[in-house]
């Protein structure tokens, strides 16, 4: 059975603060009188479920379309719970708590809970966010070899109330400072998810020339 992880985009959902989100306008419209609908999509690339690739912190690192396809399928997918309230952070001494299972995974799911918040004030999910630091991103980089990537349950890697570690923490985790890059995944749906049945993950983002990072769709395999 599969179950997505990626939310619907619409044009309600907020963006992290100062950003743009989307805006649907109608090309054709049936209801107009032509004989088909097509839609203009304006899309911020950084809006709603999407990936951060190397290119978004580092000048030279690789735009999502230049990998390897087998870099977005994760046969080894480990979700931990770390609950978190508006604007904490995820410390170095609480992923220890996983280690050795975090170690062993190509990618690392943490769900804070915010989902919950999402649903009911989607203002204050964008705003007050928890955050991953950049401790924790040293530590991630330094230590879990296997990972490809790292995937949340709220807006961004970093949390508006904590701009500048966040920066330092996109930074470590997407290779500016040398480290192998580990893309970022970030608004997952992790709702409900039992961690026991995670069997494979499937994140695709949009392949598109000249961006940094994109919005992607993923997939999880569950066991029955």
């Amino acid at each position: 059975m599969y179950r997505r992880l990626s939310y619907t985009l619409n044009v309600r959902d907020h963006a992290f603060p100062g950003a743009p989100t989307m805006r649907i306008e109608p090309f054709e419209s049936m209801q107009k009188g032509d004989r088909l609908n097509t839609y203009n999509v304006t899309l911020f690339n950084h809006f709603g479920t999407h990936m951060d690739g190397p290119n978004h912190f580092n000048g030279q690192g690789r735009q999502l379309y230049e990998l390897e396809l087998s870099t977005f399928i994760f046969e080894k997918p480990l979700l931990v719970d770390i609950p978190k309230g508006r604007g904490e952070l995820v410390e170095p001494e609480e992923l220890m708590r996983f280690d050795e299972a975090i170690r062993a995974a190509d990618l690392l799911l943490v769900r804070s809970g915010s989902s919950a918040m999402r649903a009911s004030d989607n203002r204050a999910y964008s705003e007050e966010g928890p955050a991953i630091s950049a401790r924790a991103a040293e530590l991630i980089v330094e230590r879990y070899q296997n990972l490809k990537a790292v995937g949340m349950d709220w807006i961004s890697l970093s949390s508006p109330l904590h701009l500048e570690d966040g920066i330092r923490a996109h930074q470590i985790m997407l290779g500016k400072t040398g480290a192998e890059p580990v893309l970022i995944i970030e608004d997952i749906d992790l709702s409900g998810l039992d961690p026991d049945t995670l069997e494979t993950v499937f994140a695709l983002p949009l392949f598109i020339e000249g961006i940094d990072s994109a919005p992607v769709t993923i997939l999880a395999k569950i066991r029955d």
